[in-house]
């Protein structure tokens, strides 16, 4: 029991090693001083989607203003564009002040396969990182134009990570972490010889920490759906014993309204405790 809660008290520590607080600037016109530095960059918001340096990237085109996006980039001959985040806090929409540069490398037109459901099917790779300082112009669907922002692309050796990170202190949490897992038994694990083979190189290329950075964000995506499927399991198993107490084991559905008390209390705890479990897994600065 001791030994499993320091695991879950380890996962946001490793997390934190990792992430930064996110800032975000206000998803609204704004009027900023081109120079050699800020420059107007096509913008692709794709939500909460994220790409780090190194990482390939394919998207299905079918938006018209993102189909003449892709034109634009072709014809200009730039064939990058940025991909921030956006949020709503506080109900103002918001973007991510940083946001990773694709690089478009090979774009088929498929729309004679689609039936013009898709235009373009592109692969890209993440060259960088961009700052952007704000917004010239917003897009919405069925509009001619696609967003474009105000940013200046990062030069390489400033996009590194490893600076900002203690990297034997990474290192360390990571096999302490390794080493919980394995003695909890913990249903998602890495194995043992992954904490030799930990990529923490500078740069961006496959083997950078960079790469340590996907890794990471895959675990804690399996880590919250296993967490999930698990306690779904324990609140069916006391719903279906609920059930079997009334004779009514065979019903296909139940309202939890019609729950005993007690029941919906252990099932809003249940739910309780696997929200703060995942959320410190994924330890996410909003």
């Amino acid at each position: 029991m001791i030994k499993s809660l320091l695991l879950l008290l380890l996962l946001p520590v490793f997390s934190r090693a990792l992430t930064s607080p996110i800032s975000y600037l206000p998803l609204e016109p704004t009027t900023i001083n081109t120079n050699t530095k800020i420059t107007i960059i096509p913008t692709f918001p794709l939500g909460s989607t994220v790409y780090t340096p190194g990482e390939s990237v394919t998207l299905s085109i079918f938006e018209p203003r993102y189909r003449k996006m892709y034109d634009h980039i072709l014809l200009n001959g730039s064939r990058r564009f940025i991909v921030p985040q956006t949020v709503v806090q506080n109900g103002k929409k918001l973007i991510s002040e940083y946001a990773p540069v694709l690089y478009l490398e090979e774009l088929k037109d498929v729309s004679s396969k689609t039936d013009d459901q898709v235009k373009y099917l592109c692969s890209h790779k993440c060259v960088g990182i961009a700052k952007i300082a704000g917004v010239k112009r917003l897009s919405q669907p069925g509009m001619d134009e696609w967003m474009e922002s105000y940013a200046e692309v990062l030069e390489e050796e400033v996009i590194g990570v490893e600076d900002a990170v203690d990297l034997t202190s990474l290192r360390s949490h990571y096999k302490k972490l390794v080493d919980l897992q394995h003695e909890t038994t913990s249903s998602v694990r890495f194995t043992k010889d992954s904490v030799s083979t930990l990529a923490l190189s500078p740069g961006k290329d496959e083997g950078s920490l960079w790469s340590t950075c996907r890794l990471w964000s895959r675990f804690k995506e399996q880590y919250a759906s296993n967490l999930e499927r698990e306690i779904q399991e324990i609140l069916q198993v006391k719903i279906l014993e609920h059930l079997k107490n009334l004779g009514k084991e065979n019903t296909a559905s139940i309202n939890f309204e019609n729950l005993p008390e007690g029941l919906k209390k252990d099932v809003l705890e249940v739910e309780k405790r696997v929200r703060e479990e995942v959320r410190n897994c994924v330890a996410r600065s909003e």
